[in-house]
């Protein structure tokens, strides 16, 4: 395999009046000793009076005469303006590195490029490990090469750097913001094109977007072939795959108060409606031995049920129910919130939680012109004291755990992209 050579050209290349050689020739010798065959070099150097134009020109001369380069094969190209004015600018040395690279890259093909972070400006310098760093080397390394007069004992003159630790860092800092924000679609998107990618991550990352979705089935394809998975994560998806109302309105709690945290009042209130219908449904089911309908041609089964209920105990206090606020009742279609409250009103027992489910009907209603009349929702007031009504609610019917499933999901996310 064929190397292309990239450096920015310093004042001590090729060769300086009090080092000797320079860093550049150094790790040209050194590649070739190692058997690599030199493709191609590209030099970088800057113009004006303090420029390094003779140095190029001259490195290419040692090239071609003591290595036999062919002259075609050594490209000077001129750094900008901007970076030959002010060589010390990091931003600038970046914008050219990234340039030689890119045209080393066109060149490359299955070669590897060698950058030499040892010749020029500190700017210079770092500028390549930057760019390892931030995911641009692919097929290439960066180089450094030490001072002899500097070197102790043990140390090689011309030795690998690796930026993957700076990258390593800067991709954890990314994405960990993206899984403390509950965003798992974009952590997702972020850890596939980072250095912390594996499977397992990704599977858990898969789980976490599936699960905030509802598709519970995806959910629990994603996470159940690995092994020693935390129980809480798997136990849950079961009842959630079975469709338990239960389980769906707890779910629906825990996902309101991420959409609050983001605030996602629209969303929000989205889910407030869709919890307190899921908790009416299990009420009906619970109460009255009622399936809500899933399908229109389910309803008129539904209707004709209904009025067999509490020996039609039930449909008269719907009817009671509607005459006070003066509606007009139609035993057909989907049961909506208020069909479910007048049926449920015959228990007792209910009351306590009914009582407090309908204290969520404003929003709801809200979430409705959201939805039909395309208002907006930038704020949300009593936001705190909604989610804590949704908690005792919840806890009406179901258990809700002291360690919620994202928080479980987020630590298990941070350990499988930890190198420890």
């Amino acid at each position: 395999m064929a190397s292309i050579v990239l450096s920015f050209v310093g004042n001590q290349d090729p060769f300086g009046n009090k080092t000797g050689e320079g860093s550049l020739v150094t790790l040209v010798k050194n590649l070739v000793e190692q058997g690599k065959v030199i493709k191609k070099v590209i030099l970088i150097y800057t113009e004006g009076d303090s420029g390094t134009a003779k140095g190029a020109q001259e490195t290419k001369d040692w090239l071609l005469t003591e290595l036999g380069i062919d002259g075609s094969a050594v490209d000077l190209i001129a750094a900008s303006q901007d970076l030959s004015d002010d060589p010390t600018n990091l931003f600038e040395a970046a914008k050219e590195a990234r340039r030689g690279l890119n045209l080393a890259q066109k060149e490359s093909g299955d070669d590897e490029i060698e950058l030499n972070a040892s010749s020029g400006t500190p700017a210079m310098k770092s500028s390549f490990t930057l760019l390892q760093a931030a995911g641009y080397i692919v097929n290439g390394q960066v180089w450094q090469v030490r001072d002899p007069a500097k070197m102790k004992e043990g140390q090689t003159r011309v030795f690998k750097t690796d930026g993957a630790v700076f990258r390593y860092e800067l991709d954890l800092k990314v994405i960990k913001r993206q899984i403390e924000d509950h965003n798992y679609g974009g952590a997702l998107e972020s850890l596939r094109v980072s250095s912390l990618a594996n499977d397992r991550a990704i599977a858990l990352l898969e789980y976490g977007r599936c699960r905030a979705a509802f598709d519970f089935d995806a959910a629990f394809n994603h996470l159940n072939r690995f092994p020693e998975v935390p129980p809480q994560l798997l136990q849950e998806i079961s009842a959630l795959r079975q469709r338990r109302l239960e389980a769906i309105a707890r779910e629906l709690y825990l996902n309101a108060t991420i959409r609050l945290r983001q605030r996602a009042f629209s969303e929000f209130l989205v889910l407030l409606t869709q919890f307190q219908e899921c908790m009416l449904a299990a009420l009906l089911k619970n109460e009255l031995g009622l399936d809500s309908p899933v399908r229109e041609s389910n309803t008129a089964a539904f209707w004709q049920k209904v009025q067999t209920v509490d020996d039609g105990r039930a449909l008269d206090s719907l009817k009671e129910a509607y005459r006070d606020r003066g509606w007009t009742l139609e035993l057909r279609g989907f049961p909506k919130r208020p069909h479910m409250m007048g049926l449920l009103h015959t228990r007792e027992n209910c009351h306590p939680l009914l009582e407090l489910l309908e204290e969520f009907n404003r929003y709801c209603e809200q979430r409705n012109r959201c939805v039909h009349r395309f208002e907006g929702v930038s704020s949300l007031e009593n936001s705190d004291d909604l989610v804590r009504k949704m908690k005792r609610a919840t806890k009406m019917v179901t258990a809700v755990p002291e360690v919620h499933w994202f928080e479980i999901l987020n630590q298990e996310l941070l350990k499988s992209m930890s190198h420890d």
